[in-house]
């Protein structure tokens, strides 16, 4: 029997539909954009990266060395940078 050329396999429906796998892909996909030296307020990040807000949230706390919570804890804004390294210094400036 030969292969079909056209049949999708498992890992084609995975890099589609597998949320686990598809929105890490996006925010690391986001974080390159951004590039070592850049950074961004969330809501931006979010747009750049091409997700909805309840998706970004499920999975952002694995890319919690990316961003910095700016103010207060009841006016916090989170800022998004594109390398751990910008990350920590932007820390030390807060």
């Amino acid at each position: 029997m030969s292969s079909n050329p056209k049949t999708k396999t498992l890992a084609d429906f995975r890099a589609v539909h597998d949320k686990s796998y598809v929105i890490p892909k996006k925010i690391k996909e986001g974080l390159d954009a951004l590039g070592k030296d850049g950074w961004d307020y969330e809501p931006e990040f979010i747009k750049l990266c091409g997700v909805s807000v309840v998706d970004f949230a499920r999975f952002r706390e694995e890319f919690n060395e990316f961003y910095v919570v700016v103010g207060g804890s009841r006016t916090g804004k989170r800022v998004w940078a594109g390398s751990k390294a910008l990350a920590e210094k932007m820390r030390g400036m807060v």
